[in-house]
């Protein structure tokens, strides 16, 4: 081998070892699952739950903020497209899994819910604290968009918040809606199997919808927010009939369960007959 052809190896070797580093590094995605659903709309899947993000020249929008290393990817590819602008962001609810990377947004605006300090320190991290809570609806006027937070009440927590893009037609639902997912009632949170059904209710007649954002699993139509409907309809049906318990379990089998061993099949079963005993 000739001198030149091994530094043309090495060189090589150094090239495509660049291009590895740049395909899992700050150049990208940071390996999160990115899909932009209207021009600076976009969904980022999973690592916690789904977050929305919407940017604009002065300002960003995030809805949801991850948990552990997703939180930590999200804040690096947010700051990686907006470097300079104005954080502000909206909890759907509670759960860690979507609020755990609050703290990592520095003089952000922060809202959710009226969940208030005592109940949210209780149920989730202090240092994610927000910094306004939602009572009713707030309209944020943003560049070409109509941005518009709505507490819809009781449903899979206390203090549920909407956030819909009014022109982009685009709905961030958090956990009211799911997609493949059994949903994780927690009776000291606030879920509400009746308040789900009112919610989704409202969702269809409320909204003009292009997209539908779930807490977990891929964004999708209206049909979403009817399948969630059919889900907690059939589920309440098999919590009363055994046979229709079996045709159930067979038709949501493929359905997955976040988190593991508190939620699932029997798991919604268990909390809606619970339900109807203490009526």
């Amino acid at each position: 081998m000739t001198c030149l052809s091994f530094i043309l190896r090495i060189l090589m070797f150094v090239v495509l070892w660049l291009a590895v580093l740049l395909g899992f590094g700050g150049c990208t995605n940071y390996g999160l699952r990115i899909k932009e659903l209207a021009p600076d709309c976009y969904v980022v899947y999973g690592e916690g739950g789904n977050s929305g993000v919407l940017i604009s020249d002065t300002a960003v929008l995030i809805v949801d903020t991850k948990m552990k290393q997703g939180a930590e990817r999200l804040r690096r590819w947010v700051k990686r497209k907006a470097p300079h602008q104005r954080i502000y962001i909206v909890n759907t609810h509670i759960h860690r899994d979507h609020s755990s990377g609050n703290h990592l947004y520095d003089d952000a605006v922060i809202m959710a819910g009226s969940y208030g300090e005592k109940f949210w320190n209780a149920l989730a991290a202090r240092e994610d604290l927000p910094n306004r809570w939602i009572e009713d609806s707030v309209l944020l006027q943003w560049p070409n968009e109509e941005v518009v937070v709505y507490n819809v009440g009781q449903a899979h927590t206390y203090e549920d918040v909407l956030v819909y893009l009014r022109q982009r037609k685009v709905l961030f639902a958090g956990d009211v809606v799911l997609n493949g997912y059994h949903p994780f009632l927690d009776e000291h949170a606030g879920a509400s199997v009746a308040g789900y059904q009112d919610v989704l209710q409202d969702m269809l007649q409320r909204f003009s919808i292009r997209w539908v954002v779930p807490g977990h699993g891929k964004a999708g139509s209206t049909e979403l927010i009817s399948t969630m409907q059919a889900y907690f309809r059939d589920m309440t049906e098999a919590a009363q009939n055994t046979e229709s318990e079996m045709i159930a379990r067979e038709r949501y089998q493929s359905y997955s369960s976040l988190p593991i061993n508190k939620a699932g099949f029997d798991q919604t079963i268990s909390f809606i007959r619970k339900s109807e005993t203490l009526r």
